[in-house]
């Protein structure tokens, strides 16, 4: 029997999602993947049985998580085959069937649950991701996604936000310069950072730097416009948001950020800023309803 086709875009599983995945498997089936109920009723049959998976949401979702689906038969190390109607990233209609997957009945039910939950949540993801990104799609505003994720999850998370349009921000402390306004607080302040900022060697890093009103955005322009790349404009109104992107523009690369959502994420985009980062689309995600049934 053949494993399966390419559910995926773009993306390739790291060693610490293939942690989690197994240790989600676990949580329900124990290190010996017991199932007391299916390993008694099906343990003498060669039972083969095929799955469907729809959307019961009453709305259209985006649909993420099949690179999990198929990491989930992998170790169990049964065949099967996966027959796909949608990859990671499509539209799928109310009642309409994600894919179905023919294997033994066993396996199936073994694996129900801990299939739906990971479909469930990284879908919510990447719908409500793309709710933010059709808002604004008349607008030259793109959604960013943030660290606000699960612990463990952040790599799936982010494959989900960016299924739903977004574009992904830093992954981690690692990879960026972030200077925040606790950086700027415990240095004394905006001019005493960026001097210190400009005596270190280059590290090849993006600078962002967080600003918090016009005076702080007027210092940084004087004294950080060629160290720094981005400017973070947290938590303004939409007056004074419009008013630092217009300072901003000729030096920096323009974000918005702090309590971002779906009533005022036009007017921000009205703004003329690049990027709006919205932790909601992570860390407030509703789980879409998915349902597995067998025919």
């Amino acid at each position: 029997m053949n494993r399966g086709v390419s559910l995926t875009k773009e993306f390739t599983l790291t060693d610490i999602d293939h942690k989690l995945i197994e240790l989600a498997l676990e949580e329900d089936l124990s290190v010996d993947y017991i199932d007391c109920t299916t390993d008694k009723l099906f343990m003498s049959h060669n039972h083969q049985a095929t799955a469907r998976v729809i959307n019961k949401q009453n709305k259209p979702i985006v649909v993420c998580g099949m690179v999990v689906v198929e990491q989930l038969f992998k170790i169990l190390n049964i065949d099967y085959l996966i027959q796909p109607l949608h990859s990671d990233g499509d539209t799928v209609s109310p009642g309409d069937e994600i894919f179905s997957v023919h294997t033994d009945t066993g396996s199936i039910l073994r694996l129900e649950r801990t299939i739906l939950n990971f479909l469930r949540h990284l879908s919510g993801v990447s719908t409500l991701t793309a709710e933010f990104t059709s808002k604004i799609k008349d607008y030259q505003t793109k959604i960013l996604d943030t660290r606000k994720t699960t612990p463990g999850m952040r790599h799936l998370e982010k494959y989900a936000t960016k299924c739903g349009g977004a574009v992904n921000h830093r992954f981690g402390l690692y990879d960026e310069m972030m200077i925040k306004d606790t950086h700027i607080d415990a240095l004394g302040g905006m001019a005493e950072t960026l001097s210190i900022l400009a005596q270190q060697e280059n590290t090849n890093h993006k600078v962002t730097v967080e600003v918090r009103h016009q005076n702080e955005l007027k210092t940084l322009i004087e004294y950080g416009k060629n160290i720094v790349d981005q400017v973070l404009l947290d938590n303004m109104t939409i007056a004074e948001l419009a008013k630092c992107v217009d300072l901003a523009k000729p030096y920096f690369i323009t974000e918005a950020s702090g309590n971002l959502n779906l009533q005022t994420i036009i007017d921000i985009a009205k703004t003329g800023v690049d990027y709006a980062s919205v932790g909601q689309i992570t860390h407030s995600a509703p789980q879409v309803d998915l349902a597995m049934v067998m025919i």
